[in-house]
Formats: structure tokens, sequence, C-alpha cells
């Protein structure tokens, strides 16, 4: 697709569904309905909405490159299957490929002949056909809550690193026995394949990192363990704004912060992170960490396998140790500038058409 050639997608207007979230390519035309419930995401969208110069949409289906369903994946297949059965009817009759926002903590399989699919999560080790990666989505907090200018910190040679964390990291007894019976069945593959332990729920893979943290003398970890997760009104346990601003303190004050998957193989703690300037460390569970054919990660995190989670302080440790001044400023730089060139809400877009091109979802359409 050239610059001068936008991508059009198709979205019927008699879709549209009164009270039911749409999905975010569609903000920037149907407008941005999320509600006080889910402030931050209100805020971030409104602020950094997807760029309308590479695509829009249309309702002439012979001008338009893909059909879209306008809700995600996961609704549609809950509250209204026949009218995804519709937009596979319109994609099927015209020859056009189907465009779904699949993202989400859930992901679903999708099954259909021609069709490319948003994902936010999943697993190396388990590929999907015609998969469109993108980040979860993630407000810029540097701009949003400390002023808008990085603040480098300098290495403290001799000094412990100190690493961050502040998030979900607790659940009940009940809440344990609940998930560990959900998770049965890909535990029990770990039995003939290790990676499959990967599939763990991240608050089990939280807690293990901080623990493993907490009892070495390699690194000084400085945790705010939250048994609710802050991120929607219903289930903060204070004032949303207040938590956030603890984590954005955590985080400038320490030298490292602490990464691991949420409820998704996925985290929206790693663009918050990086888009305060601050070095991730990154619990690599066979994430599918997005844009990775030109984005170098290397260049501003540090990746640690899962399968060496025992060893986590010493990989710190010795990272830390070996890093040059210079460089541990450097990374900070770059960690913040491949948060605005890739990772923010407003430059998805580029990715997105980047990848359905290379997949060839927009050869000959129109």
């Amino acid at each position: 697709m050239s610059d001068s050639r936008m991508l059009r997608l198709y979205v019927d207007p008699a879709w549209r569904r009164a009270g039911a979230l749409h999905s975010p390519l569609l903000f920037p035309f149907w407008g941005n309905p999320t509600t006080e419930v889910s402030l931050f995401a209100k805020e971030m969208f409104d602020s950094y909405p997807m760029n309308t110069r590479l695509f829009t949409v249309t309702e002439k289906i012979n001008e338009a490159d893909m059909v879209f369903p306008p809700y995600r994946h996961s609704w549609l297949l809950e509250h209204d299957e026949a009218l995804l059965r519709e937009c596979v009817r319109q994609a099927e009759e015209t020859g056009l490929p189907l465009f779904i926002d699949g993202a989400g903590d859930v992901e679903f399989p999708v099954g259909i002949e021609n069709a490319y699919v948003l994902r936010i999560g999943g697993y190396r080790f388990l590929p999907e056909k015609n998969r469109i990666q993108v980040p979860a989505a993630a407000d810029d907090l540097l701009e949003r809550c400390a002023g808008g200018r990085v603040q480098i910190r300098a290495k403290r040679e001799g000094e412990k690193p100190i690493v961050s964390f502040a998030g979900w990291a607790e659940l009940t007894l009940t809440q344990t026995l609940r998930t560990v019976a959900k998770e049965l069945p890909s535990r029990l593959r770990t039995v003939v394949d290790s990676r499959y332990r990967a599939m763990r729920k991240g608050v089990f893979w939280r807690k293990q990192a901080l623990n493993t943290l907490a009892r070495s003398d390699k690194v000084e970890l400085r945790a705010i363990k939250r048994r609710t997760f802050s991120g929607s009104a219903k289930t903060a346990g204070a004032p949303m704004r207040r938590l956030r601003q603890e984590l954005v303190d955590l985080v400038l004050a320490s030298d490292y912060g602490l990464d691991v998957r949420g409820d998704a193989n996925e985290s929206t703690r790693l663009y918050e992170i990086l888009s305060l300037g601050r070095i991730p460390i990154i619990l690599d569970t066979e994430r599918n960490l997005p844009f990775r054919d030109v984005v170098r990660y290397e260049d501003f995190s540090l990746i640690v396998d899962f399968r060496d989670i025992k060893r986590l302080p010493e990989r710190i440790a010795d990272f830390h140790r070996s890093v040059r001044p210079d460089v541990f400023e450097e990374m900070q730089r770059a960690a913040r500038a491949a948060f605005v060139a890739h990772f923010r809400t407003d430059a998805h877009m580029r990715h997105i058409v980047r990848q359905l091109e290379a997949l060839g979802a927009l050869t000959g359409n129109r």
C-alpha cells in the first residue's frame, strides 16, 4: 500500500448496535463511548487516537480493501453471532478479506477463511494463521502524570539495582483453587512440553517473581502488591488516579521496572514502563512481542525466559553490573523513543497496515 492510498474498511451503518462498545479502531469515526468505569482508557484514546491518515471507514463496499465487523470478536460470539455471520457473508460475496478485532484477555479461535485478526496475546509455540500482533493499549504516563520530560537516571556504580513493581499480585484461596482447576488441561501438558507452563495465570508468575526477588540480596525490590486489578473503577481498591500516581512515582525512582504477563499473555505494564523512560525486565512467557521484526527490544530492555525465573535476581544483577553508565542512560532514552514511535496507540496503525501488507491481505482488492 502506497503512502497515498489509505486502508479502507467497509462497515455497514446497519451493523451498529445501540449501547455496545465498538472496536477502538472506530473511535475516530463513531466516537469514544468508553465510560468513566474505564476512565484511563477513555483519556488515552481521546489523547492518542488511531492514526486516520492511514485508514478510514467506508459505507461503499466497492471502495473497500477489507470488511470490518465493528465489534470485538469475543463480544460478537457472546452477544451477536448473527452479525458476525453477516460480515462473513459480505466478505465472501465480494471476495474481500475479513478484518477482525480479536484483541482481549481471552482469545477465541476464528476459523474463518480469508480472515485476518488483531491479537494482543498468544504464545509463540502456538502460531495462528493471519495474526496481526499489536500491543496492549497503554497511556503515555510521562505526559499524563510526570510533566512530559524524560528523567534520565544515572547508574549508581557499586549499588544494588532497584527493581520496582506495582500491580495485582495476590489471589484469595478461592480464586487460587478456581484458577488452578481451570488451568488443569494446560498444566497436564507440561509433562511432555515445558512451554505449556507459560500458560499459568499472570498473577502466579508475578507472585513467584516477586518472592524470588524479595529473597535475594543481589537486588533491591520495591513493590506495591495489590489484591485487585487497579485499571477499572469496578475492581480498584482505592481512587484510580492515586493508584496510578503511586505506580509512576515508584517506577521513576527505580533502575528497572518488572514486567510480567497479565490475564492475556501480554502486559500493559511493559508499555507504561517504556513510556516513563525506564528499562523493563520482561519475563518472557513465550510472548508474541509486538513488532519484533522491526523493533530490537534488547536496545531498551532485559528479557528473561520464564524457565530461568529462579535466577531472575542473578540475571538482573549481572546485567546491571556489566552495562556501561552511558549505555544505561541511552537505554532509557531508547525506551521512551520506542514507546512513542511504536507502542503508543497513535502509532499502532502504521504497523497494522504493514503487517496486513506483508501477509498479502491488501493485494488487488481495489
